[in-house]
């Protein structure tokens, strides 16, 4: 069996052509045939009528009739290349110019032939019936004519069929031309399936190189519009694979680097407490609380980052019910309200009681408590901090939460990458791991809303989730 597509496209491509140019001879030889034949007939009806008119002039004279079975139709048969009979009405062979017998099957159907055909008009030339060709009888063309000096004779000729010795003459050169057009067809259905092949092959290559692990392969986009788009969705998809492991080896990395300080705090106040080197209760108490600061900084890197890998990968369940959005943003705003107190904070709510989500109440919870959080960390003292929710036309129905705040901003340069895993900018905030606004927009995604971030150095930074309203049974959305 053929494995290489080079070689399976090789041989269709031979198949194709050799079908055709068979097909393309046995086309062209037939309609030369057919002429040959029709002119053969023709030719043989004139012969017929002329050795009639030969044969009635020998019958008009007795003296003559006995010459033509032994010497006449002989010599007119050699010169004429046919075989000359004369039969009567009961098919009773009168005369033949031929040494042998004609066979038995053959005479039979020749006396079919002469029976007289009363659907068939005769034709008539000059005043009499026309010589006629009446068919083939064992590989030899008939014709017939009847003899006006003997009303119940019939001259018939057989000739040689032409058709076996015309496509026997045609062949040779068929074949010839058959030859020279496959070896043309051949060459040319070895480059084309080459041309064909050789990107695949290409592909296959980078393939194997990359599944042994050599990501910075690219395969070449040449060849057929369907291979060319074949071989880019195959470097998009290698592009993805190695921007998918330079992610997890930056996650590992920055795991590692955000668990390296809390880990060398807990293990250096553990090993002097063990150790006896903090004998103060005071100075033991800081070293307890220290360690369980740091505890706790650990596991909440090690609980976001798990929060945001259930998004990513999908497997958070959303339980969708109505949300209603004043009572989410009270619950988050009670949370921080006597640190908004103390950082001399200016506190704005816009939210109709009654304008609902549809959505996960705690993940929904935990976007805004992210956004809010991310205010006061990085907005700083005496700011305004304004929270918004309203409806959105259309269909289907949505509503919009704004959290705006007139800190300081975030600079043009790191604004596209606020969304990126454990990105943090210039700012050390108290989190200090740069999850918070990736969570937050993994958790819109997965509501299908949206997200957007506008931000001024200087003037304050906004940030609008879009997400879907919640609508009763009727289709419209509460609170609107």
């Amino acid at each position: 069996m053929i494995r290489s597509l080079r070689a399976r496209l090789f041989a269709s491509f031979v198949v194709v052509v050799l079908l055709m140019v068979t097909t393309t001879a046995i086309v062209a030889i037939w309609p030369i045939v057919h002429a040959q034949r029709v002119l053969q007939q023709r030719q043989l009806e004139e012969l017929t009528a002329q050795l009639a008119v030969g044969v009635d002039t020998v019958y008009r004279r007795p003296g003559l009739r006995p010459l033509l079975d032994e010497e006449l139709l002989h010599e007119l048969g050699e010169r004429t290349g046919t075989r000359i009979l004369i039969v009567d009405a009961r098919g009773a062979l009168l005369a033949d110019s031929g040494e042998e017998p004609l066979p038995e099957p053959a005479r039979r159907l020749l006396v079919h032939f002469l029976a007289p055909n009363d659907g068939e008009p005769a034709r008539r030339r000059g005043g009499r019936e026309a010589a006629r060709f009446v068919g083939t009888i064992a590989g030899y063309s008939v014709a017939t004519a009847p003899l006006a000096s003997a009303p119940d004779a019939t001259l018939v000729v057989l000739a040689p069929a032409p058709t076996r010795a015309l496509v026997r003459a045609l062949l040779p050169g068929l074949g010839i031309a058959v030859l020279a057009g496959l070896s043309v067809s051949l060459l040319a259905t070895w480059f084309l399936s080459r041309s064909i092949a050789r990107p695949i092959a290409d592909l296959a290559q980078v393939a194997d190189a990359i599944a042994a692990g050599d990501l910075s392969r690219e395969a070449r986009g040449e060849g057929p519009e369907e291979v060319s788009r074949l071989v880019r969705s195959f470097n998009t998809m290698v592009g993805n694979l190695r921007r998918l492991l330079e992610s997890q080896r930056a996650l590992l990395t920055n795991v590692a680097h955000e668990l390296r300080t809390p880990l060398t705090v807990i293990q250096g106040y553990a090993q002097a407490v063990r150790e006896g080197l903090v004998e103060e209760p005071e100075q033991r108490d800081e070293a307890l609380r220290l360690i369980a600061e740091e505890s706790e900084r650990a596991a909440r890197l090690l609980t976001q980052l798990l929060q945001l890998t259930r998004l990513e990968s999908g497997q958070a369940a959303l339980e969708r019910q109505p949300v209603v959005l004043a009572t989410l943003v009270e619950r988050v705003i009670a949370r921080h309200r006597l640190e908004i107190q103390q950082h001399g904070i200016a506190l704005r709510l816009e939210v109709p009681g009654t304008l609902a989500a549809a959505g996960d109440p705690d993940l929904l919870e935990q976007a805004v408590e992210n956004l809010v959080q991310n205010a006061l960390v990085h907005g700083g003292q005496g700011i305004a901090l304004t929270i918004a929710v309203r409806p959105l036309g259309g269909e289907p129905p949505r509503v919009q939460l704004t959290v705006r705040d007139t800190g300081p901003g975030i600079p043009p340069d790191v604004l596209p990458h606020v969304f990126d895993r454990f990105y943090r900018g210039t700012s050390e905030g108290r989190n200090g791991f740069g999850l918070g606004l990736a969570i937050v927009r993994q958790i819109v995604q997965l509501h299908g809303g949206t997200i957007e971030i506008a931000s001024q150095p200087g003037h304050g930074t906004t940030v609008t989730l879009v997400l879907p309203a919640y609508t009763d049974r009727e289709g419209h959305a509460e609170g609107a």
